[in-house]
């Protein structure tokens, strides 16, 4: 019953195995919670701190070193309520929102000449929810992508649990380029489990936070900081930007190969 209700929050395997292993030895540092795990510190600092975030535990100190502890039943509970409430919240302004502009969905309400791109914008997060959502509308089954996982996880903190396990689930692939980060890494590790093939490129050299997807007949892109997203509809663009994609795609590959064998290189000299 127990890991029904882990599944329940979206866990991964290494999200559940850290839960119990700090449901079982009680309040611990994550340098206990690697040992036993045998799962590299950064990574399990990591899960420790998103299992915070989601509400499961909860992280305080002792003298210079942080220690993590189940949470209370009745404090899960009350998380999940405010959680509940703030959803409700939006909800509520997306149906306000339909029913004042909904006009405007009328399919004659913007006609424009079928040869010219269909542009879209959504603003807030909720609109970067929405553009995201438009990703697992793929019927060729496979999207193209420049991405940055720190600003995804940032911009939209609770969204990217439920979506990497939807996206996968409709047996929708993704090949996606990163700068390298913690982040990064600890997604990579999780690709095989959530459809996915990273590409990790040196930051120091390659750096960005919007992303960009390129899927059918859509590109799709996120500015995070400024919370915007756009869908553009065209075949003629979209077909560019995956060429484009796949030539990026080549030579990052040969960039991470080149990069994870300096990293190597480095590390034996440290």
């Amino acid at each position: 019953m127990l890991n029904k209700i882990l599944l329940s929050f979206g866990l991964n395997t290494k999200q559940r195995l850290v839960f119990n292993k700090v449901l079982e030895l009680g309040t611990q540092p994550a340098s206990n919670i690697a040992r036993v795990t045998d799962l590299p510190r950064n990574s399990v600092r990591f899960i420790l701190d998103e299992l915070v975030k989601d509400g499961l535990l909860v992280k305080g100190n002792r003298g210079n070193t942080q220690y993590y502890t189940v949470e209370t039943k009745e404090n899960i509970i009350r998380h999940l309520k405010v959680r509940k409430l703030h959803l409700d919240q939006q909800l509520e302004t997306q149906i306000k929102l339909v029913e004042t502009f909904g006009a405007e969905l009328n399919p004659n309400a913007h006609k424009t000449s079928s040869r010219r791109p269909k542009i879209t914008f959504y603003e807030g997060t909720d609109g970067l929810e929405k553009v995201y959502e438009h990703t697992l509308t793929a019927k060729n089954k496979f999207i193209r992508s420049w991405a940055n996982f720190d600003g995804m996880h940032e911009a939209l903190p609770d969204y990217f649990a439920s979506y990497y396990r939807r996206r996968h689930k409709k047996k929708i692939a993704i090949t996606s380029i990163h700068p390298d980060s913690k982040m990064a890494r600890f997604r990579k590790d999780l690709d095989a489990e959530e459809g996915r093939e990273s590409i990790l490129v040196p930051a120091e050299k390659y750096s960005w936070v919007s992303g960009i997807r390129v899927y059918d007949n859509f590109i799709n892109i996120t500015s995070w900081s400024e919370k915007l997203g756009i869908i553009i509809e065209s075949p003629e663009l979209a077909k560019s930007m995956a060429s484009i994609f796949d030539l990026c795609a080549r030579a990052a590959k040969e960039e991470e190969v080149e990069y994870e064998a300096a990293l190597k290189k480095k590390k034996k000299k440290d």
